[in-house]
């Protein structure tokens, strides 16, 4: 019987305490290892840690030890799932005892995957691989954070999405355009000083880092400011498309045809 928690007043675990790494496996399963650092954080020792792994209808629970005593289980594999499927982490700290209820947590955590070259900077835009039908890709927005879904039936999609100038220069423009519709105009979020664990304040400060200035538009639903929200967007897009010369690399690419 899988164990239920109560959540009330639960502190939170910051995901920089957090490092999980997916090792994907030629033949057989893909495993997690992971550690954590609760140093700081007030909490019983005997408490209970548990790291959960989920993935649409694919769920499993392992017990990490507890507070003063942190143990890795020889059992973290990932069975029935495709190697390059996103699978996301959620950690949880348990009161001791039969009420289970959680002390302290984390969720969304993206795992670094052993396979592709080591990173210090954050992924804020988590890709995943899923049987699209006829469709190449597709912002998945009512997940937090947005996913983007690549078609997993298209041989060498992974690196396509990770390299190829024509997708870099018709999907991510979009891309940028519709996460920040989001979280600007749908959302009206608008504070990139707010936790630096919130995939909202990851992408903000982002977008202000491609303007090259901290400036943020107004707050509010009139039509004015959402005019004025969008103009923003349009900002960032543009200057996103400058950095990474997505206009240039694709006319080079479509002369390098003729």
């Amino acid at each position: 019987m899988i164990r239920k928690f109560n959540y009330t007043g639960r502190k939170r675990i910051p995901r920089s305490r957090i490092t999980i790494n997916l090792v994907p496996v030629q033949r057989g399963p893909s495993y997690f290892e992971a550690s954590i650092d609760l140093t700081g954080i007030d909490l019983p020792k005997r408490a209970e840690i548990f790291i959960e792994a989920y993935r649409r209808w694919f769920f499993k629970r392992f017990h990490f030890g507890t507070v003063d005593r942190i143990q890795q289980p020889e059992d973290r594999y990932l069975e029935d799932q495709d190697p390059r499927a996103l699978i996301m982490f959620r950690v949880k700290v348990v009161e001791p005892g039969a009420r289970g209820r959680i002390l302290a947590g984390a969720d969304r955590i993206v795992p670094h995957r052993t396979d592709e070259k080591p990173s210090d900077k954050v992924s804020i835009l988590p890709v995943d691989f899923v049987d699209l039908g006829r469709c190449l890709w597709r912002l998945d927005l009512e997940s937090d954070p947005p996913i983007l879904q690549l078609n997993s039936t298209v041989e060498e999609i992974k690196d396509v999405a990770r390299s190829d100038p024509n997708f870099m220069a018709l999907v991510y423009p979009e891309v940028v355009r519709q996460v920040l519709s989001r979280i600007v105009v749908e959302e009206d979020y608008l504070d990139f000083e707010a936790d630096v664990d919130d995939w909202q304040t990851q992408w903000l400060t982002f977008a202000t880092n491609m303007l090259g200035y901290r400036h943020l538009p107004p707050s509010g639903d009139s039509e004015p400011v959402r005019q004025e929200k969008f103009r923003w967007i349009d900002d960032v897009v543009e200057a996103f498309c400058s950095t990474y010369k997505t206009l240039d690399k694709f006319v080079q690419i479509r002369h390098a045809g003729d």
